[in-house]
């Protein structure tokens, strides 16, 4: 399963949009979620996110990427008046 990443006029005619976002498909069985249905952890390939924590509001606050085996957390950081990130900051 894909999701277009293109320009929405050129959806339906099946043209590229213009992007450099690569679209790479991935299925269902890589995802995890708990009870409220947030996600908690996605596996897609080399690349692995856990530990996904979130806000009263639903926004994702913290997470663990790991890459080719190289673990990273993060912390996400929003406005509290429009709830925009205003930074992803890594933590040890």
């Amino acid at each position: 399963m894909g999701r277009f990443l293109g320009s929405s006029n050129n959806r339906t005619l099946g043209l590229p949009g213009g992007g450099v976002a690569k679209n790479v498909s991935f299925s269902r069985s890589g995802i995890t979620t708990d009870a409220d249905n947030n996600v908690t952890s996605v596996t897609l390939g080399d690349s692995a996110y856990s530990n996904v924590a979130y806000n009263t509001v639903g926004l994702i606050t913290s997470f663990t990427e790991t890459i080719n085996g190289t673990e990273k957390n993060w912390e996400v950081d929003y406005n509290t008046t429009t709830w925009l990130a205003n930074s992803i900051t890594e933590v040890n």
